[in-house]
């Protein structure tokens, strides 16, 4: 299998922590891929381009042994619980596995609008538009003051746990290693006042499907003949399994 993703380590990965803990970590061959690479000056988005397997071009994108493609980190989760040869992140369906999708719907919200905010802070500052700061403040607020009444309970880990890692590390290093400081919470730290989401964080991030990656470099080629030759690869392969 191949994994196109963006190799940023400083926050931790829904898609690497499923795949390890679904046995599925020696099996993936990973790509480094970046949309929106800027080198000497010049975007370089292009030349990492997934779009002949993507039409979006967003990583993560998947594609598997026989050439198909999954893309969209929830059907790739989904796709390597399914196949797992480990344990499973999804539970059985009931009321555990309904706790669980609703987590990972969370923690999904959670970071792809904290994406949103930092692409709007890609403008220079007069050109925010403060309304999606002033909406979405309210919302991480309750939601993270939700999860610290529930971070006690928690006694197992599943794709939802999984998903608000992703979240609430990525909304963590916003706030303390971009440049640019938010608007409304400039000095934003979200452990402050929660102590139990705090420890599960903590006691969490020490799984080997998060130690995996988390905080360290990738090592390997990340450069865009790399990218496009495993496309080209892929592409190949179709060829070879539609006859």
């Amino acid at each position: 299998m191949k994994l196109f993703y963006s190799p940023f380590h400083s926050f931790i990965h829904k898609v690497l922590v499923t795949a390890h803990e679904c046995g599925h970590w020696d099996d993936i061959d990973f790509v480094p891929t970046f949309p929106f690479k800027n080198l000497d000056g010049e975007d370089q988005g292009d030349a990492y381009s997934i779009v002949a397997l993507n039409p979006l071009g967003k990583v993560p994108t998947l594609a598997t042994d026989t050439g198909q493609v999954i893309y969209g980190s929830q059907a790739i989760c989904e796709y390597f619980d399914v196949n797992s040869k480990a344990r499973k992140m999804y539970p059985a369906p009931g009321p555990a596995r309904w706790d669980a999708i609703t987590r990972l719907a969370l923690g999904d919200t959670i970071f792809e609008t904290t994406v949103q905010m930092v692409a709007e802070q890609w403008q220079e500052p007069e050109q925010w538009n403060m309304r999606v700061f002033e909406s979405l403040w309210p919302k991480y607020i309750r939601a993270l003051d939700g999860l610290e009444q529930q971070a006690g309970s928690w006694t197992d880990f599943d794709i939802g746990h999984a998903s608000l890692l992703h979240a609430i590390s990525y909304l963590g290093f916003r706030a303390e290693f971009y440049e640019a400081k938010d608007p409304i919470h400039p000095d934003f730290r979200w452990r402050d006042g929660r102590p139990a989401l705090s420890d599960w964080f903590d006691a969490a991030i020490e799984r080997p499907s998060v130690q995996s990656h988390y905080n360290k470099d990738f090592e390997g080629d990340t450069g865009a003949k790399r990218c496009q030759q495993a496309v080209q690869d892929i592409l190949a392969l179709q060829k070879e399994h539609a006859r």
